[in-house]
């Protein structure tokens, strides 16, 4: 299906007044369309990499059509902007499944990059920019940033170079870069230098060959959530995973945040995990899941109707999870 075809289809899915017409062509699109260009991306992105990541792909697409499918559901309702360009709109799902894969497979190394981040926003001297031609992000003194100072080191490059290590011996971070690129003299890509500091740092979980994050705006997450917090969000998810199947429903389908809405979105805006782990976790169909998601939480009696079990027992389900949970999470 070409992109023109697809986009006329959406269109027309977003036109259908008939509901049961309007899913027929939603289906036909994800199908023919969509589907296949996720896994283009992911393939392309996770193939990069070591064999233990391919087996993922198909998960990692996944999660990028069920992102498209709560983005429609939003456009029906008319609380986004219709898509302008519907590949370009689709990539960046699939970019950002990746990314959401790749931040899980391999949390040390992105929690560097976030270090590295910080360092460069809070330190005038240094700087991380994006190269105009090759659209690479660069990194280095922030005189640099602005002056002349034409060519750039690679990875390569920095392995010839002898006392990089010394140069970031017992110093504050921040010291640390700048003795580096002053060792340097020339700017480098920001992933070499992530994965130089990987080395220097004693990071475990990089893999050679780490390519670069497509960084990508997401306004979603809560900025007062810490890594502290996060952190604490992610183990409370890993042993979410370890309670029986009726208690993660029960628990994740009546989850509720401080506001009294729904709880589950906290974990998916924060990056710990997506909505199609939290539909595995509940075992809810992806396409189903979809459906219901804007109406979390759900009440007990609706929750006892998914399970074929009684309102009271939802409840017993639910308090024994809790308790469970708070065990585990005792420090």
């Amino acid at each position: 299906m070409t992109a023109e075809s697809a986009a006329a289809l959406l269109e027309a899915c977003l036109a259908e007044q008939n509901a049961d017409q309007a899913e027929t062509l939603l289906g036909e699109l994800v199908i023919s369309h969509v589907e296949p260009l996720a896994l283009r991306i992911a393939s392309y992105r996770l193939r990069r990499h070591s064999g233990q990541h391919h087996s993922h792909i198909e998960d990692v697409a996944s999660e990028a059509v069920v992102a498209f499918l709560l983005h429609v559901g939003d456009l029906r309702k008319g609380r986004v902007a219709p898509v302008g360009n519907l590949d370009a709109f689709v990539a960046t799902l699939a970019a950002r499944a990746c990314n959401d894969y790749f931040r899980r497979a391999h949390p040390a190394f992105h929690s560097l990059r976030n270090k590295l981040r910080y360092l460069f926003e809070r330190y005038p001297d240094l700087a991380r920019w994006r190269d105009p031609g090759s659209r690479i992000w660069l990194c280095g003194l922030a005189a640099w940033r602005t002056s002349a100072h034409k060519g750039r080191h690679s990875m390569a490059d920095m392995e010839r170079l002898e006392g990089l290590d010394m140069a970031a011996s017992n110093l504050h971070p921040a010291d640390q870069l700048f003795n580096i690129f002053q060792r340097l003299n020339a700017p480098i890509p920001f992933n070499d230098l992530a994965l130089l500091m990987a080395r220097i740092w004693n990071v475990q979980d990089v893999t050679a060959g780490m390519e670069e994050e497509i960084e990508i705006a997401d306004s979603s997450c809560p900025v007062d959530i810490t890594m502290a917090q996060k952190q604490w969000l992610a183990t409370l998810w890993k042993h979410i995973g370890e309670l029986t199947r009726n208690q993660r429903a029960a628990l994740l389908l009546n989850l509720r945040g401080p506001d009294g809405g729904c709880g589950a979105s906290l974990l998916v805006s924060t990056g710990v995990t997506t909505i199609r782990q939290i539909a595995v976790a509940a075992s809810i169909p992806d396409v189903e899941f979809v459906r219901i998601w804007e109406k979390l939480p759900l009440s007990d009696l609706e929750i006892a109707g998914r399970l074929s079990i009684t309102r009271q027992q939802v409840i017993n389900l639910r308090k024994y999870a809790r308790a469970k949970l708070t065990r585990q999470m005792q420090p």
